[in-house]
């Protein structure tokens, strides 16, 4: 049994944090429910056969996870892609996960399972799990910056949405890093080997409780609802259309009994330029 302490206690303003997040969940799932009923009107979903619901999906999971039709455009932004894409989806899931455990156990319904995940043996798992993906969604954001900035290719645009959406997720990489740095630099250094990444933001020399407690406080304060204001944009950012345009794509391809000319079209003849 891990027998390190884990914990460090200051101020967070949960209960305007949590009333934030509820407003905001709600205009995230308005949004998305009349971003796609625009999307879909008018599509004939009805008349689809229940045997192509299935390929839909299929396609979807291929598209969306896999990034299929953006290799065969080109394997360095399919890597650049892959490495956002899954980074800040391990993150998002490594939240909700521990959010279900640390409520089952407030709830007594978790039979001293929460205990063990959050401050027991699965800890370590956890600081791994959010320092390793968190270091490849900084990697991934930072090559799309430098390409976006540095190294753009012709064909690439400067869209307002598109950088919002990078430096918005990248002030939440770095942000959290801090955050985790700040906290485990209070607690042992033997956490250091778990949170390998949050470690090299960790300040210089040696700081009590009562002094990092105020910058605490303000960080964890400019992460949080900075995550809370991330709720809010998604709906409105290029990460939506490219959740919805492959459902799109599958539901006219198979409409229009053309699906591999129009889903998979020969895209090694428009390679873009590395």
């Amino acid at each position: 049994m891990l027998d390190i302490p884990t914990t460090v206690s200051y101020y967070k303003p949960w209960t305007l944090f949590w009333l934030t997040v509820l407003v905001a969940h709600i205009y995230f799932d308005v949004a998305i429910y009349k971003r796609l009923r625009l999307c879909f009107s008018g599509m004939g979903l009805r008349d689809l056969k229940r045997d192509k619901i299935g390929l839909i999906l299929k396609l979807w999971i291929y598209e969306v996870f896999f990034q299929r039709q953006l290799y065969g455009l080109s394997s360095y932004r399919w890597i650049v892609h892959l490495l956002i894409f899954w980074g800040f989806v391990a993150l998002s899931m490594l939240s909700i996960t521990t959010f279900m455990v640390w409520l089952s156990g407030l709830l007594k319904i978790d039979g001293g399972l929460a205990h063990s995940i959050l401050y027991g043996n699965g800890y370590p798992l956890i600081k791994l799990w959010g320092n390793g993906f968190g270091l490849t969604l900084l990697i991934g954001l930072l090559i799309a910056l430098c390409r976006r900035f540095f190294i753009r290719p012709a064909q690439q645009s400067n869209e307002q949405m598109d950088l919002m959406l990078l430096v918005f997720l990248l002030w939440l990489t770095v942000s959290g890093f801090a955050l985790e740095a700040l906290r485990i630099s209070l607690i042992s250094p033997d956490l250091a080997r778990y949170s390998f990444v949050s470690y090299l933001f960790a300040p210089m020399g040696r700081y009590s409780l009562y002094e990092l407690s105020p910058v605490l406080t303000t960080l964890w304060i400019l992460h949080s609802f900075s995550g809370v204001l991330l709720l809010v944009y998604i709906p409105h950012s290029k990460l939506m259309h490219s959740l919805i345009a492959p459902i799109l794509i599958a539901v006219n391809a198979i409409q229009d009994h053309e699906r591999r000319d129009k889903y998979w079209p020969e895209a090694k003849r428009y390679r873009a330029k590395r």
